[in-house]
């Protein structure tokens, strides 16, 4: 649709030969439109607002009369709006309320398998200012979700706003199976060994060493004074730091997305966060976000635990 045909008046030209008159407007560089025949000397036709003044002098010493019959389009709506202030203040108002609104948290939900942590979850975001009856702030909900992953087992932590209500989402780390009893005390994966602890048994590695994944920390074995080698379920307990690493692509980079790829990294490598490292690169038009993790894994066997 043409932007001349959503606003306009029309008018009412009567004269004799009215078509003439028409001529004569378009010699005067006015457009006219939507030409309707009332009678051999009347025509009524549409013109812009602004062209009204300019016709209405044209005509002013001549044969020809022009009556402005109505507004038509969004001149008629804004002439409408004109006379009623008080609706347009309502109008206005309900847009200002619902803008307000949505920018406020009224409701904060906590999901996920690591809900159980809803209270501390919410008292760490009332830290940040984000809590009902409070404005809403990006930047707050980044630096929540980076407080949020240091609840113990939480591995993933996501804050995010659905209209009024503040969603939380608390995801659990991978966990370790539970080693069953048995001889040894083995190593899960490869990592360095922050602690050694043996009851029963022989202690095969030392803090501080790199093992293997499947390595033995500890025999179910002993040795007698004599130097006999006897058999003995080991009852041991050992913690390792283990390195994991991945990277994850996305479309832009900044802090949010750094966090969320931490996170992730974090779902899958399980275990207690030490340190994390990231650093993002520009590849082929996107970004890559490389994330490195410290965990610290524990692993015991015939404790009970």
């Amino acid at each position: 649709m043409r932007a001349g045909a959503l606003a306009g008046v029309r008018l009412q030209i009567c004269g004799v030969s009215p078509l003439h008159a028409l001529e004569q407007l378009a010699r005067a560089g006015i457009r006219v439109r939507d030409v309707r025949k009332v009678s051999a000397t009347r025509l009524n036709f549409c013109v812009k607002c602004k062209e009204t003044e300019k016709i209405f002098a044209i005509f002013a010493r001549s044969c020809y009369t022009v009556t402005r019959i109505e507004n038509i389009g969004l001149t008629r709506a804004a002439a409408f709006l004109r006379r009623r202030p008080a609706l347009i203040a309502g109008a206005l108002l309900a847009i200002a309320i619902a803008a307000a609104g949505d920018a406020f948290v009224l409701r904060v939900r906590v999901g996920g398998s690591a809900s159980r942590y809803a209270a501390r979850a919410e008292a760490i975001l009332a830290e940040e200012g984000l809590q009902p009856f409070a404005l809403y702030s990006q930047a707050a909900a980044e630096r929540a979700e980076a407080a949020l992953l240091g609840l113990p087992g939480v591995a993933f932590a996501s804050v995010g706003k659905e209209g009024c209500v503040l969603t939380v989402t608390l995801e659990e780390g991978a966990s370790l199976p539970p080693p069953a009893a048995g001889a040894d005390l083995v190593a899960p994966r490869a990592g360095v060994v922050e602690s050694l602890t043996v009851l029963r048994g022989t202690p095969l590695a030392a803090e501080g060493e790199e093992v293997a994944a499947g390595q033995t920390l500890a025999g179910g074995f002993f040795l007698t004074e004599a130097g006999e080698r006897r058999q003995t379920p080991a009852v041991a307990r050992a913690s390792l730091l283990c390195t994991y690493t991945e990277e994850f692509a996305g479309a832009a980079d900044g802090e949010s997305f750094r966090i969320r790829c931490i996170a992730a990294a974090r779902l899958r490598a399980g275990g207690e966060l030490v340190s994390s490292q990231c650093s993002v690169r520009e590849e082929g038009g996107a970004y890559v976000c490389a994330v490195t993790l410290v965990v610290r894994v524990r692993v015991s066997v015939n404790l009970g635990e």
